[in-house]
């Protein structure tokens, strides 16, 4: 038997496509990624060469895509990328194909200069890889009656939901863009961006004006932008009281202080999850653009703090009048030493300081940590 280790090409096309939807179909409930991901797999995307492959005697066995991307932090651009589509077929479990895919893929990830990866999945079982649960997402339920008694006596804006048409491109992309933390997306990938893990995007009306729009899935809400944001109880009302739908369930990130003023004195329940598993390959970087967003909505006490983590140069935190800055440390004499994986449950995990006896009795790290990293839904793969 030939087993080849291979990245795609255009003539492995269509055998893509069809061995992701037969291990996942077999795995749960049937997939057509064609559908799911148009973003990734749709007929115009060129999907191939971001796959890596093994193949036993030219048949594909073991494969995982790897979506580079570009995140916009305020004035910094980290260069990230999500890792989909693991799948090994049910014939070659057990040879360690994925093991030496994922060690390829990470090798590539540290010789390209990426700054972090994200994927989803089993805890443990990407913790071999470097991966840990990271980062926050803030999910508010809302329910009809929660409406019914805050708005109570309220005149609501005649608004309309409907479906995004390709007329409504442009403006919608143009609010997205003036985002200042952002996955960068092209105007031509925007709208299947939108549609990705089955949701559906819709344009919100005031008088036939678009004043905004939002991505619907079922119940759940995972992006809204509206140009004036006191229009959110409309929303509400249009989505909710003048609709089939009876709750929503709004997934932000926990810099958002457009809405979550509003849900938090509205929603049923509130809960703050991890958000993915993420590996963080450049640690100054990634800290410096996520403390910068978290200044930004908390206020931050100033001090430093150098670590020095594992395979990397010591670097030190400041924050002088309550601006943060990431530099290489000029020493390391009082550094905290860290593995790659502890210094990312300290800087990234809720409560991660708890796992890390020599960071818990620094006040600076309760204070400042952890960092609100976080990836839009739409944009995972």
């Amino acid at each position: 038997m030939k087993v080849e280790f291979c990245k795609g090409a255009p003539e492995d096309r269509q055998d893509i496509l069809d061995f992701g939807d037969l291990v996942f179909s077999k795995n749960s409930c049937p997939h057509d990624f064609q559908t799911l991901l148009p973003k990734l797999y749709g007929p115009q995307a060129q999907f191939e060469p971001l796959h890596y492959m093994v193949k036993e005697d030219g048949k594909i066995r073991a494969m995982i895509c790897v979506l580079p991307m570009e995140y916009q932090v305020g004035d910094d651009i980290l260069k990230i990328n999500g890792v989909g589509t693991v799948s090994v077929h049910p014939v070659a479990r057990s040879r360690g194909y994925m093991k030496k895919l994922l060690a390829w893929a990470l090798e590539d990830m540290e010789k390209e200069g990426y700054d972090f990866s994200v994927l989803g999945g089993q805890r443990q079982r990407y913790e071999y890889f470097g991966y840990t649960p990271m980062g926050s997402k803030l999910c508010y339920t809302v329910t009809r009656d929660n409406l019914r008694h805050r708005y109570a006596g309220r005149s609501f804006a005649p608004l309309t939901l409907r479906p995004m048409e390709e007329g409504d491109i442009a403006l919608c992309y143009a609010l997205y863009e003036q985002q200042l933390i952002r996955v960068h997306r092209s105007r031509e990938e925007f709208q299947a961006i939108l549609c990705s893990w089955t949701a559906k995007p819709w344009v919100i009306e005031n008088d036939g004006v678009l004043v905004g729009y939002l991505c619907r899935n079922g119940n759940h809400i995972p992006e809204i932008l509206l140009h004036d944001p006191a229009l959110f109880p409309d929303v509400l009302h249009a989505l909710l009281q003048t609709g089939e739908q009876r709750e929503a369930v709004f997934v932000l990130p926990e810099w958002d202080t457009t809405f979550t003023p509003e849900l938090g004195q509205l929603a049923e329940s509130i809960r703050r999850e991890n958000d993915h598993n993420y590996r963080v390959f450049h640690f100054p970087t990634v800290v410096q653009a996520f403390l910068q967003v978290k200044a930004g909505y908390t206020p931050l006490p100033d001090g430093h703090l150098t670590l020095a983590v594992d395979g990397q140069e010591p670097f030190t935190i400041t924050v002088e009048d309550g601006m943060p800055a990431v530099k290489k440390a000029e020493s390391a004499a009082d550094a905290l030493a860290l593995s790659p994986m502890q210094a990312q449950r300290l800087l990234f995990a809720a409560e991660g300081w708890r796992e890390i006896p020599q960071a818990a009795s620094c006040p600076l790290v309760r204070a400042w940590f952890p960092l609100p990293l976080f990836t839009p839904e739409q944009d995972n793969c």
